[in-house]
């Protein structure tokens, strides 16, 4: 009450009786609070029955006998118990071995993981799992995640190291209502949950208001509660002629796709995430990156779902997850081909004269070959959910797999594509070709091939009602100069969508603008990332914010010395402000945490170059073009050193 009396007389002293009843009558607004799954469960007593059966409710719990499948009773040395608790027996971060209490299960099927603790508040995912599934399956045993590779101390992939650390990489989408807290001065951690795995509150945002307005006996339509209903007037259709139905009124605008993907995509979070708001409000997704996506959109690396359902004609037309998946329990609405035939009439399409297999068979089965698997960590299935028509001549020009050939692993893309023109298959143009992630990737893909031609697609992007248009646009600016960037993406700074704004401001950051700041405290998110701060260092750097700079870079190799972008940007940085001699240092670093990068050889050989110490220089970018063969930097360089 007292700010509310400093406010009031300072008011009255303005002479402002208005404002004076303003703030007597004004109610703060309480943002609302987390209640905890067993308040909810006292009226959703059947939504909370299916979610304790789903993964969801297991995504992390402690560890007891009930919580841990894994074989700890020391048949496997590395795994034992000792008394109640579980421990594993492994080479800690310097190579020495010890022994580590289990802090929590992480996941339940088909993988089991553990989180083991170190120094500084850090969870890790320790690297060997436990597979979960039948012996029958050939689970029940205990297996490592990287097979047949030496992971030491010090790798990035090394159980200890960054990439397995839980509070960073994976709290946020295994807890409810996760805050990190981390402190860069002391490199640690006091991550809190308010609820250790994922409960209601998750996806349907903190509760409180909800349960006393219920508890008043009033209406919820101001609790604030996020709910995955159906927004938009109008209804499925009947089955048309083709034996599909389709959505006959408004633009469906569920928000369960804005519910799921910040956990069922490849993204990083770019501000405080609310359950149920805009997805580009809070996270920058990455598109259908190569080394993410094969290049005709399928699913390559372990990229979750939104990228590939976003490619899809079901999303095109109006399917949301909540259609298909039972949000509380997480499983499917209908069992096999009766699943698709919510939407797709099993009279036509689960047919042999459809599918051209045997009747019942699992290869004619809706998803075998609309939604091939692949396998992460070794045995986790997924399923890439661009629910695309097979395509072998095509896949195979792009050096991607088919469904057909997945199967028929034996036979060639060329016999399959003949087998389906036989079947009586009509060549079409793909149906991802037109999905906006698809048109925004190849927007961004423009980047690669800069000029007038280009630009006549990006210009109008910029200008687009798709956000993620607007963002692939914006990401294809990047090669131009300033100029031309500050005159098409500076508008952009203001738009309403964060994601938006921040890539504006990445492509202008010599203009002072709010978006700036956004970028910057984006960055400050990741603060336990050495990347993030070579991101801040960067921008400084082009700013010409020298000492901000080379305190950023420092920072990053600080959390990471083996991180050689940050010496490598360090040592151009010192070239650049006049203080070149002082840039060896750095680079024999970097080379020394990546021997095998190319880069790293070539700029230490520039340098040696600068220094006149020819040979030494000669002996660099020799070793830089064994390891990059078709740059040809490395062997003009050569060239002209050979003279």
């Amino acid at each position: 009450m007292k700010g509310i009396l400093r406010f009031v007389l300072g008011a009255v002293a303005a002479g402002s009786l208005v404002l004076l009843l303003t703030a007597l009558r004004a109610q703060p607004n309480v943002e609302p609070e987390f209640v905890g799954a067993k308040v909810c469960a006292g009226c959703h007593a059947t939504q909370t029955e299916a979610w304790s059966r789903s993964h969801h409710a297991r995504s992390m719990e402690a560890p007891t006998t009930e919580t841990v499948l894994g074989n700890f009773s020391g048949a496997d040395p590395r795994f034992f118990r000792r008394g109640k608790d579980f421990f594993i027996r492994a080479e800690g971060s310097v190579g020495e071995e010890q022994e580590f209490a289990v802090a929590a299960t992480f996941g339940v099927a088909p993988i089991q993981q553990y989180l083991l603790t170190l120094p500084g508040g850090r969870l890790q995912a320790f690297s060997t799992a436990w597979d979960s599934r039948p012996q029958s399956e050939g689970g029940q045993r205990w297996f490592d995640l990287y097979p047949g590779e030496r992971i030491a101390p010090g790798d990035p992939l090394h159980w200890t190291a960054r990439a397995q650390n839980w509070n960073f990489m994976c709290a946020d989408c295994h807890s409810t209502g996760v805050v990190k807290n981390y402190r860069f001065e002391t490199d640690s951690y006091d991550t809190r949950w308010q609820e250790e795995n994922v409960s209601c509150e998750a996806c349907h945002g903190p509760g409180s208001r909800h349960v006393e307005r219920a508890r008043k006996g009033e209406g919820a339509a101001s609790d604030r509660l996020i709910v995955s209903r159906e927004e938009a007037a109008g209804l499925w259709g009947d089955f048309d002629e083709r034996g599909i139905r389709r959505w006959k009124g408004d633009v469906r605008k569920n928000p369960s796709e804005e519910i799921c993907a910040p956990c069922h995509s490849r993204r990083r979070p770019i501000a405080r995430a609310r359950p149920g708001e805009a997805f580009l409000g809070a996270f920058m997704p990455e598109l259908l990156e190569p080394g993410l996506y094969f290049d005709d959109g399928q699913i390559k690396d372990e990229v979750f779902e939104w990228g590939s359902f976003l490619q899809s004609r079901m999303h095109g037309a109006g399917v949301t997850c909540v259609d298909c998946h039972e949000p509380h329990g997480a499983g499917l609405r209908a069992e096999g081909n009766a699943l698709c035939g919510q939407c797709h009439s099993e009279k036509a399409f689960d047919r042999p004269r459809h599918h051209h297999h045997a009747e019942n068979s699992p290869a004619a089965r809706c998803v075998a070959c609309h939604m091939p698997q692949r396998a992460y960590m070794q045995i986790h299935i997924r399923h890439d959910h661009s629910f695309r028509i097979p395509r072998p001549s095509e896949s195979a020009k792009l050096g991607a797999p088919n469904a057909c050939n997945a199967c028929h692993s034996d036979k060639s893309a060329d016999w399959a594509a003949t087998k389906l023109r036989d079947w009586g298959a009509t060549r079409q143009a793909p149906e991802e070709a037109v999905s906006e992630i698809s048109r925004a990737t190849r927007l961004a893909a423009a980047a690669e091939r800069p000029g007038a031609g280009a630009l006549q697609s990006l210009i109008p992007a910029l200008r687009s009602t798709s956000p993620l248009l607007r963002l692939g646009a914006l990401r294809g600016l990047a090669p131009y100069d300033e100029a031309l960037r500050e005159k098409l993406a500076g508008p952009l700074r203001d738009d309403p969508v964060r994601a938006i704004r921040i890539e504006a401001a990445r492509l202008t950051p010599f203009t002072d603008h709010p978006a700036l700041e956004e970028w910057r405290a984006a960055e400050r998110l990741a603060e336990d990332r050495p990347e993030s701060h070579l991101n801040l260092g960067a921008l400084a750097a082009e700013r010409g914010e020298t000492r901000e700079a080379e305190r950023e870079f420092e920072r990053a190799s600080k959390l990471d010395p083996n991180y050689a972008p940050a010496w490598l940007n360090l040592a151009d940085l010192l070239r650049a402000t006049g203080r070149d001699v002082e840039a060896e240092t750095p680079l024999r670093k970097a080379l020394a945490a990546a021997p095998t990068d190319a880069d790293a050889h070539y700029s230490l050989a520039l340098w040696l170059v600068r220094q006149k110490r020819l040979a030494e220089a000669r002996a660099q970018v020799e070793a830089a073009a064994r390891l990059w063969p078709t740059d040809s930097r490395f062997a003009e360089l050569s060239r002209l050193l050979a003279r």
